[in-house]
């Protein structure tokens, strides 16, 4: 996986990116991870001001050590491409961002993030659900989310940018076969160059807290419209 960036205890296994440990030896709490695209992506052109129409797909599994006992999620985020793990960062702030800049929705975070958070923290709206982060870890959308994470089933998810309608979506499925046809279970409006430079880091985030549970992207591409001689980036490729 020459073209993935770990961060934390993240890493790779069989072809998959494995966000926080799952050794039957290893310590579960209190952990966090990062696994990014190795190179830059261009988010916005600063000449032009032209911004990105952007789609990602991935495949992921949640699984409960403990189905009594679980937490604390993912993130798909985008953040300034010299991003790393911020301290004290792991259970709820999802290895995103340190209680000292949780809660200041400031542009100085300069981080977007999908959250699928399975543990409810005092700033949540409900146990498992599906929110967008900006600058935040108060998600500015939220939708419940019916997750299956007891017993490790396998998620698809969709999560698309529309520059023209500034239109962040997200679509969220258990399907076997999951298609997707430009539906979404969430969005939000946002013009992501008020909140992000012009070339950002791309991927994902994981932690876990008191409670644990395993983290893992079995499958993962991006397309943005900006790229120009690679338009189309497949993580686990």
């Amino acid at each position: 996986m020459a073209n993935i960036s770990f961060q934390g205890d993240a890493f790779s296994s069989n072809n998959v990116l494995q966000l926080t440990k799952n050794a039957k030896d290893d310590n579960f709490t209190g952990i966090t991870g990062r696994a990014t695209y190795s190179q830059p992506v261009r988010l916005w052109d600063a000449k032009t001001r032209r911004l990105t129409d952007f789609t990602t797909h991935f495949t992921f599994i949640m699984k409960a050590v403990d189905p009594q006992w679980y937490g604390d999620g993912i993130s798909f985020f985008l953040a300034p491409v010299d991003s790393s793990i911020p301290q004290n960062s792991s259970g709820g702030y999802l290895a995103l961002f340190s209680p000292d800049t949780a809660f200041n929705a400031s542009k100085g975070n300069q981080i977007v993030a999908v959250e699928f958070d399975s543990n409810r923290n005092r700033w949540d709206p409900s146990g498992d659900h599906v929110g967008i982060d900006v600058n935040s870890i108060v998600s500015v959308a939220t939708v419940t989310w019916k997750s299956s994470i007891k017993n490790g089933s396998k998620a698809n998810a969709w999560i698309s940018y529309n520059s023209t309608a500034k239109n962040l979506s997200v679509f969220l499925t258990y399907a076997e076969n999951p298609v997707f046809g430009g539906n979404s279970s969430l969005y939000y409006i946002i013009d992501l160059r008020e909140f992000l430079p012009e070339w950002v880091r791309i991927g994902f985030s994981a932690s876990t807290g008191d409670r644990v549970e395993i983290h893992n992207i079995l499958a993962w591409e991006f397309e943005s419209s900006l790229e120009v001689n690679d338009k189309k980036k497949t993580g686990l490729a």
